[in-house]
């Protein structure tokens, strides 16, 4: 009997099997089957919280990000922003521009000369009578009193900052010489808003209006908005610049002025030596953008300054600079030409005496000009 049923069992499956196979067949012929990939939701919230987080991270508070290339070649200068105006209203006119170096400090130590000749160490600032101390060539950086604040700068900034203006005061002090040097203090204060720069500067009676940054000689202190940070890197270093021209040689040429303080704004640190890199008046091939003007043009262009292209004049400025600094000869004619100016510092030279002080050092000063703008524009070590 066991045997008889096993024998129909398996053909009995079998058929069903097949019966069920066909009315799956024929139920399904003809339908269609979507299967969609799930994809992560995001919400609005989760969006913006991510765009801000990127922000925060390449913001220059942080010190981890630099800026991007739209943001550090954002015009910088406009018509109605004039250093030398502001120069001219609040900046110090002595006729000994700048103050001798009284005494030095290191960690803490002051260190003098007494009436008696004796050098002295404390802990306390020496008293008014103290003799002028000479620094050894060394020491350059004993004529440089900085000081750099700012609520939402960080560490890092501040250091880059101080180590790029300490190479900025040697190499400035490598053209005219630790003679002619004089004692530049400066406070740099970092603004975190526009709102807030230009409420400060007004207070202070400049106008802030197409500027990103002023310098108060009367206050030695320079005021920056807080935007990218290479961009607020550069424009603090900019109105650092003005601060030592101011100290150092006095009132001077607009184009001398702006083109120092354009040539020592891109700055760069390795290994403890400076390099000026000329990155913002540059083509990616490394040949000078636009225009300039020819050494005598932008000489005479003083007395129409405010009323001209200011990124012409500024680009102008910058590569008459970097084309004097490139050469021994070059370097020597812009000494002679700050040495000048120091002489009068409550005053600036005028077209004449300025062509007089460069032909007289310097020749063939205009082919050699032309020559340097048909050339890719080179690093400079300080």
């Amino acid at each position: 009997m066991k045997n008889s049923e096993s024998t129909w069992t398996g053909p009995i499956f079998k058929a069903c099997l097949v019966v069920f196979s066909a009315l799956l067949y024929l139920f399904f012929d003809g339908q269609q089957f979507w299967v969609a990939e799930e994809q992560p939701y995001l919400s609005q919230e989760s969006d913006t919280s991510s765009e801000h987080s990127s922000r925060v991270g390449s913001s220059y508070t942080t010190g981890h990000a630099g800026p991007t290339k739209r943001q550090a070649s954002q015009p910088k200068h406009r018509p109605d922003a004039d250093h030398q105006d502001v120069l001219r209203r609040f900046g110090r006119c002595q006729p000994h521009s700048g103050e001798s170096v009284k005494y030095r400090v290191e960690q803490g130590i002051y260190t003098w000369v007494d009436s008696n000749g004796v050098i002295n160490y404390s802990d306390q600032k020496p008293s008014r009578n103290a003799k002028t101390y000479q620094p050894r060539s060394s020491r350059v950086l004993d004529y440089f009193d900085l000081e750099i604040s700012g609520q939402t700068i960080s560490t890092q900034f501040k250091n880059t900052l101080s180590a790029r203006l300490n190479a900025i005061f040697r190499g400035y002090t490598s053209i005219v010489g630790l003679k002619a040097m004089r004692k530049v203090t400066l406070r740099i204060q970092i603004l975190p808003s526009r709102r807030l720069y230009e409420r400060t500067v007004k207070a202070y009676g400049g106008a802030p209006s197409g500027t990103a940054g002023v310098y108060f000689g009367t206050k030695n202190t320079a005021y920056v908005e807080q935007t990218s940070y290479e961009a607020t890197m550069q424009t603090a270093i900019h109105e650092a610049v003005h601060a030592i021209n101011q100290a150092v040689i006095g009132f001077s040429p607009r184009w001398l002025n702006e083109g120092l303080a354009e040539y020592f704004e891109t700055v760069e640190i390795s290994m403890q030596v400076g390099k000026v890199t000329p990155s913002n008046h540059i083509t990616k091939s490394g040949y000078i953008k636009g225009q300039v003007l020819r050494p005598s043009q932008l000489i005479g262009a003083e007395d129409t300054w405010q009323t001209s292209d200011p990124v012409l004049l500024y680009r102008s400025s910058w590569a008459f600079v970097h084309f004097l600094m490139s050469t021994s000869s070059g370097k020597q004619s812009l000494k002679a030409l700050m040495l000048q100016e120091q002489k009068e510092p409550c005053s600036s030279l005028d077209y004449a005496n300025v062509k007089r002080v460069l032909n007289g050092s310097y020749p063939n000063m205009q082919s050699a000009y032309t020559m340097f703008l048909n050339r890719e524009a080179k690093s400079q070590r300080l």
